[in-house]
């Protein structure tokens, strides 16, 4: 066997296979040998007739199956000598095929994504450093003090009031349509920022067991629930619990009771504490994405399209799973967004070929700066992933044997390595401070 690999720019390799014909002529053999357990021959058991016979009644019937046995062998031995790896068995046409003159097979195959790396510390981001205020511990605290509530049942008399819970059965109904027959029944919190806007005016003053109707129009805007936006909605409503619901002053005592703290002042500075690192990482890792986009642009890419286009189904197929949609396929999809499918897939192909640059780039800094990770690191991941989830270290790393995700996790760890190398090495102008107002904008992906 000899071969011929030339390496083309577009991340392919043509590869090109010539076999004698002792070759041919042993794969043929092989496949006579493979067919001879199937085919019958008159007064023999399958698998019991001698080559030759099963070679008379077959003939070059089973010319593609030793084709087949002869690429896959030669691939075997062949692919330790390729200096460009094919990432999946090549597709190879027969050019010509002969026990007595032997065979020749070409491909093209698509050989790993390929990216030339800018200098980092070129690149330029601006981080972002949290400043947080009196009025942010404030609301911190004011969140656990919520959290805390005790709730009493009031006495049956007693009227709604603007804090109070209610346990109401309510029916509801656009107007001029019938009511739905069956009713609901849920929980209602006065003065809840979510509520409609003079919504809850309506039940205020109701009293236990009392049943009222009322029309509501919802605000032209309300994107709690777009739906019932502009509408105006008929409700039928019977309070059947009313709850008082007081809550702790935030002072030593209270600080106390949250964490044992001594007093208000030290419960307040591990919360301050506690958002600067919360923040902090976040930011980090925002300003961490920011380099690496910055990267990718001064970045040199080759992918196979092949390896895009099964990206985007993973991706298509990722999304369906996240929001429960019941969509087989990308064409199924576009029809019911009524899109072209080349439209809604070249949208889900962006977000593929991102993945790929993001993976390989780490891997190639990885490569360039030798960057490694050792067992030792591996347990600190460990250790650090545990308690980010609230559990040991050691009920961690049995989960991770049940689940075989040994690899996964170890990969994860490495990149994380990575990513601090790259925002290690990249140059950060002056950070600039924010508020944490600034920051929930920017890490919901709402900043202008």
């Amino acid at each position: 066997m000899e071969f011929t690999a030339k390496k083309n720019n577009n991340a392919t390799c043509d590869l090109s296979i010539q076999f004698s014909a002792e070759e041919v002529r042993t794969a043929y053999s092989k496949a006579y040998k493979n067919a001879s357990e199937k085919v019958k021959i008159p007064g023999f058991r399958p698998g019991k007739a001698p080559l030759n016979m099963v070679e008379k009644v077959l003939g070059d019937s089973v010319m593609d199956d030793a084709a087949n046995i002869m690429l896959n062998q030669a691939m075997a031995d062949l692919f330790d000598k390729l200096e460009h790896k094919p990432i999946r068995l090549p597709q190879f046409q027969m050019e010509t095929f002969d026990k007595n003159t032997g065979a020749k097979a070409k491909a093209t195959y698509d050989t790993k994504p390929e990216v030339t790396l800018p200098k980092l510390k070129k690149i330029k981001i601006q981080p972002k450093e949290i400043k947080i205020s009196d009025a942010d511990i404030q609301k911190e605290l004011e969140g656990i003090q919520k959290n805390m509530a005790r709730n009493s049942l009031k006495e049956e008399g007693e009227p709604v009031e603007s804090a109070d819970l209610l346990e109401i059965n309510y029916k509801f109904k656009e107007t001029d349509k019938e009511y739905p027959e069956q009713g609901q029944v849920g929980k209602f919190q006065m003065g809840a920022p979510q509520n409609p806007p003079g919504f809850e005016t309506n039940l205020l003053g109701m009293k236990l067991n009392e049943t009222k109707e009322f029309s509501f129009t919802y605000p032209d805007s309300y994107p709690q629930s777009p739906e019932s936006a502009g509408k105006t909605i008929v409700y039928t409503v019977t309070v059947s619990a009313i709850y008082k619901v007081t809550y702790p002053e935030i002072n030593d005592d209270f600080a106390s009771e949250v964490d044992g703290s001594v007093n208000l002042q030290e419960l307040k500075e591990k919360t301050k504490k506690q958002l600067h690192e919360i923040f902090g990482n976040a930011l980090t890792k925002r300003a961490t994405d920011d380099a690496y986009n910055e990267i990718i642009k001064e970045s040199k890419f080759i992918i196979p399209e092949s390896l895009i286009y099964e990206e985007t189904e993973t991706v298509f197929q990722n999304f369906m799973r996240e929001f429960g949609l019941p969509v087989s396929s990308l064409a199924d999809y576009a029809k019911r967004l009524n899109k072209e499918e080349k439209e809604v897939r070249e949208s889900f192909s962006k977000a593929a070929e991102k993945r790929i640059q993001t993976y390989i780039l780490k891997q190639k800094i990885a490569e360039e700066h030798k960057i490694q990770i050792s067992d030792e690191e591996v347990e600190a991941g460990y250790e650090k992933e545990a308690t980010q989830q609230g559990i040991t270290a050691e009920t961690l790393k049995k989960e991770v044997q049940k689940q075989k995700a040994e690899t996964f996790y170890r990969d994860k760890f490495l990149f994380d390595k990575i990513d601090e190398f790259v925002y290690a090495e990249v140059e950060k102008k002056s950070p600039k401070a924010i508020s944490t107002e600034e920051a929930e904008k920017i890490l919901s992906g709402k900043e202008e």
